[in-house]
């Protein structure tokens, strides 16, 4: 994953596609969250990135949501191999190895440079640059994009899940190129239900993802 670049030739641009589809498959959700964006054609994924990129970094009281840097490793892979964290997450084994991580780390990074970027961005303190977490979005349909926000274990219990997921989803939903943003949560990802309900989202009961048979619980907010 940390090894695309991006090439001309169909013969690499469909072997890149299929590295993508592995990838955002894993990374870019909230548990279960998107597999869309990997089924869109690459002439639809460049429509996408051209039309529906928010500014970044977006600032809060707190906190910077930014691209990830090359220091963010360490805290990303504390994250990604540590099992209570990964549970109701839909990465597969390798992704979970140190490996298989750093691959994925290294992929985003790369990305941001290519005319695919991975719209999946670091969490960090706004005055020390501490890596806390990160978050990030992708195309469901149409008009509706999926977020995805997640915290170091050492850094919860402070409300940075909803402060981050909050900017973001504003963000989000002032882009006239949306007209809804959705989260799909893990049915028993308590800790995700009540994030996505106090940064401004309506639950909508049990949903069944187009791409996915993980029990969901459905959270809307209207963009606008």
């Amino acid at each position: 994953m940390g090894e695309i670049a991006r090439a001309c030739g169909e013969a690499q641009l469909t072997t890149g596609m299929r590295d993508r589809k592995r990838i955002i498959w894993g990374m870019l959700r909230v548990s279960p969250a998107t597999r869309r964006y990997t089924e869109l054609s690459l002439q639809q994924l460049a429509v996408f990135e051209a039309q529906t990129v928010i500014e970044i970094p977006i600032t809060t009281e707190r906190l910077t949501i930014r691209r990830f840097e090359a220091k963010n490793l360490e805290p990303f892979l504390r994250f990604m191999l540590d099992d209570d964290s990964t549970r109701f997450l839909t990465f597969d084994a390798e992704q979970k190895t140190e490996p298989g991580a750093t691959a994925l780390f290294e992929y985003v990074l790369q990305a941001y440079a290519s005319p695919e970027p991975v719209h999946s961005y670091a969490i960090v303190e706004r005055e020390t640059d501490e890596y806390v977490g990160s978050c990030g979005y992708a195309p469901y349909e149409e008009g509706v994009v999926e977020c995805y926000y997640a915290v170091n274990a050492e850094h919860r219990g402070k409300g940075i899940a909803t402060e981050a997921a909050k900017a973001l989803i504003q963000a989000l939903a002032s882009s006239t190129d949306f007209r809804e943003i959705r989260a799909y949560c893990h049915a028993e990802n308590s800790a995700a239900h009540d994030v996505a309900l106090k940064s401004g989202m309506m639950a909508k009961g049990m949903a069944k993802h187009k791409d996915l048979n993980v029990p969901s619980q459905l959270f809307i907010r209207v963009a606008g």
